[in-house]
């Protein structure tokens, strides 16, 4: 570990300032109001994969219901919701609360030790400014499961005879027109359920090649029953009510299936 003069003293470290460290910094300054924190964000803005994938037709795989924060229900008219709005929810749910304050972005942890004699983590983060350093008794990890330098991307062979483009979801240009192009989707996951109709709007032509089928049951995307309860109910018993509708008919469906 590099030598370096001011080392901040923090009680919690949370990484990551997307829906998980949001939530963690929540309950921290609810349940411990005396605790110290801050949260290190590699990126720019809050959002975590919802800021970090802008493919066309980003949305959630999971009802909002299900997904959102138990303290600050989701009332959205869309159950899956578009990226955008789930972006602007956990960053407007951050201002909310003040845990806004608490973020240092552009702060890109990339290593943490332990030391039993102090209890104490030590955590390096590389800044525009150079590297900082942080101790903490608890280090609280809300950085997800990808990798967002780069993501998965096979090989196949004869691939360099291709001379069509090669376009990753997790790097979708911004400016990339695709109208009237014929496009191959490779996979047929969450994100290529979601990808392919937003293409097929404009491109000339999108086929979807998969390993294996996968079942997909169409459902409105508002969810009326919601709708009714939030007109009715206070806003947590509603969403709660919600919530175990939708967790219930998950598993139902899921043992049909079996």
């Amino acid at each position: 570990m590099a030598e370096h003069d001011e080392t901040e003293e923090l009680d919690v470290l949370i990484v990551g300032a997307g829906i998980s460290g949001i939530d963690g910094a929540y309950h921290l300054q609810k349940r411990c109001p005396d605790t110290s924190y801050a949260i290190l964000e590699a990126r720019e803005r809050i959002g975590g994969t919802w800021d970090l994938f802008r493919y066309p037709g980003i949305r959630s795989d999971s009802d909002m219901y299900t997904l959102g924060f138990p303290f600050r229900p989701w009332t959205g008219d869309k159950s899956i919701a578009d990226g955008g709005d789930i972006r602007a929810y956990v960053e407007e749910t951050a201002r909310e609360f003040g845990i806004d304050r608490q973020i240092r972005f552009r702060h890109r942890v990339t290593r943490a030790d332990w030391s039993s004699a102090e209890a104490r983590w030590t955590v390096e983060a590389e800044t525009d400014e150079g590297t900082k350093l942080y101790r903490a008794r608890f280090l609280y990890l809300g950085s997800g499961y990808y990798d967002y330098a780069q993501g998965y991307r096979p090989a196949w062979p004869g691939e360099k005879n291709y001379k069509g483009l090669f376009v990753h979801p997790q790097f979708w240009p911004g400016d990339l027109d695709y109208t009237d192009k014929r496009i191959v989707v490779i996979g047929s996951g969450a994100t290529a359920v979601t990808l392919v109709p937003a293409l097929a709007e404009t491109a000339a032509h999108v086929t979807m090649l998969q390993r294996s089928p996968s079942w997909i049951v169409a459902r409105p995307s508002e969810d009326g029953l919601a709708r009714w309860l939030q007109r009715r109910l206070p806003a947590r018993a509603a969403a709660r009510t919600v919530r175990f509708k939708n967790v219930l008919l998950g598993m139902i469906f899921f043992n049909r299936s079996r």
